[in-house]
């Protein structure tokens, strides 16, 4: 799953404007990829929450550019009045390729329900946060989080998850959402075990320019120089995973040509 983030506030980016040419090769420059994730709102914590108009221009504003997609296109929003109004564009326009709602609040609501009752070829990813509703999504990181670790933390984890383990639902733990530090390693160096524990077949892993990555390199600011050597570390960590994994696992990636 490679990722565009057409926000100028990304927490794993530099802030930067991409123009449509720039996202235009910066896609082609993924090469083989299986979904496009497209973010149109930075939930990083320090950032403002902007509303579902203003990420529906900004997707809008790129629809061109996504017009010639022959994978599914993963929208990665927390609004379903978003994700709504862009499926009907999607299908006012005839686009024969699924979409996906990619929904990191969370919250297993009506909304939910009603998405993929509307639309039956259609997919949602099940995500982990801890947000207290679907609108303060981006304010995962000031819950209280547990204090479980280790085998206790992955059940945890795994009860959280396996309630929506069903057709059409990809599952996300989410690293960097709700979790500490010594969380988010956890769940990535036991994820084959997570994934037994629910015992669902469609997921979905991200880690690409994590915070908790860059903490073990120590790494404060990202810039150009340090992002490379952030997305050499991405690749080296998802091979020795990659033997524990099981199922269908779809691993998002801002830099999906170095995998």
């Amino acid at each position: 799953m490679g990722v565009i983030n057409v926000t100028p506030n990304s927490f794993s980016g530099l802030g930067e404007h991409l123009s449509p040419e720039e996202i235009f090769n910066r896609i082609h420059s993924f090469g083989a990829i299986d979904i496009l994730d497209v973010g149109a709102e930075s939930t990083a914590p320090m950032n403002q929450a902007i509303t579902s108009h203003e990420e529906l221009l900004r997707l809008v504003a790129i629809f061109p550019l996504l017009k010639s997609l022959t994978i599914p296109l993963s929208l990665d929003t927390y609004h379903y009045e978003t994700m709504i109004s862009f499926a009907q564009i999607w299908m006012d326009h005839g686009m024969s390729v699924p979409l996906i709602w990619n929904d990191v609040s969370g919250k297993w609501d009506q909304h939910v329900s009603d998405f993929l009752s509307l639309h039956p070829n259609f997919s949602y990813v099940y995500c982990h946060n801890l947000a207290p509703t679907r609108e303060l999504s981006g304010k995962h990181m000031e819950v209280e989080f547990s204090p479980r670790t280790g085998e206790a933390y992955l059940e945890e984890l795994a009860s959280y998850l396996k309630p929506h383990a069903r057709e059409r639902v990809i599952l996300d733990p989410t690293l960097g959402f709700s979790k500490t530090y010594e969380q988010n390693w956890c769940v990535l160096e036991n994820f084959g075990k997570l994934q037994k524990m629910v015992g669902h077949t469609d997921w979905l892993l991200g880690f690409s320019r994590k915070s908790f990555l860059r903490k073990r390199l120590g790494i404060e600011k990202l810039t150009n120089e340090n992002r490379e050597v952030l997305d050499l570390y991405h690749g080296d960590l998802l091979e020795k995973i990659k033997p524990q994994l099981r199922g269908t696992v779809y691993i998002r990636t801002h830099r999906p040509e170095l995998i």
